[in-house]
Parts: structure tokens; sequence; C-alpha cells
């Protein structure tokens, strides 16, 4: 058997082989999130939302609705370095994502086992303008 026809068949083998394993092993399955960021946004996706009193004050303050939470909630992104995450039992995350507007918000959030808590807008331009607390 020549060089060509082994590279051939070995290569038919390889084919084959990974289409059977995607049809019995992968096919039909919700793969997990793999990296740190995409963990805490399916952990917080996972469970309703609440909103703290200084929340709701913060959004009615911002014009923002319940709306906007669920939509930075899908386009997010995990700022590790300014959430308290060491320390906790509880751990606190920063997330900046889109509102429905298209506008960049970043909110504090806290996961508990059946919750998901909105804690607070964070913008410089809340703290001026509203008295929440």
């Amino acid at each position: 058997m020549n060089f060509t026809r082994r590279l051939s068949l070995f290569i038919f083998g390889i084919l084959l082989g990974s289409a059977f394993v995607y049809a019995v092993l992968i096919r039909g399955r919700d793969m997990p999130a793999w990296l740190p960021g995409d963990r805490v946004l399916e952990e917080l996706r996972l469970h309703p939302v609440q909103v703290s009193a200084k929340g709701a004050c913060q959004l009615k303050c911002n014009n923002l609705e319940n709306n906007d939470i669920l939509n930075l909630l899908n386009t997010a992104e995990v700022l590790f370095s300014e959430s308290d995450v060491r320390d906790k039992d509880i751990p606190e995350y920063v997330l900046e994502g889109k509102g429905l507007k298209g506008q960049t918000l970043k909110m504090k959030f806290k996961s508990q086992q059946t919750t998901t808590n909105f804690l607070e807008l964070i913008q410089p331009a809340t703290a001026d303008t509203c008295n929440c607390k």
C-alpha cells in the first residue's frame, strides 16, 4: 500500500470517528460555560432578579426600567477588577453592558442561592444627581 492510500484511509478514519463522537456525545447537549466571566453571567441569569431599594431609586432617577437590567445581563462583561469577590460569603460582581436604549451601564449584582440581587447602578452622574441610600 502506497503512502497516498494510507493517508487517505487515515483521514477517512479521523472524519468518521469525529462524526461518531459528535453524534453520540456532543449533539443536543447544552455546553456549560468555561471561562470565569461566562460562569458568573450564567449564574446571575439562572435566577429571578430582585431589585434593592437603592437600585430601584437609581433606576427611577436615571429613567431606566427593569428590562434594562435583563438586557444588561444578556450583553454584559464581568469586571473582576471592580468586583468584590474575595473574603466574602456572597461575592458582589460589577457588570458592564448595554441598556435598552444602547447606553453603556455599570451595575452591581449579588447572586444568592435562589435569587439574583441588583444592588446598585454605578455611574458618576448617579451619585451627583440622586440622593439614593
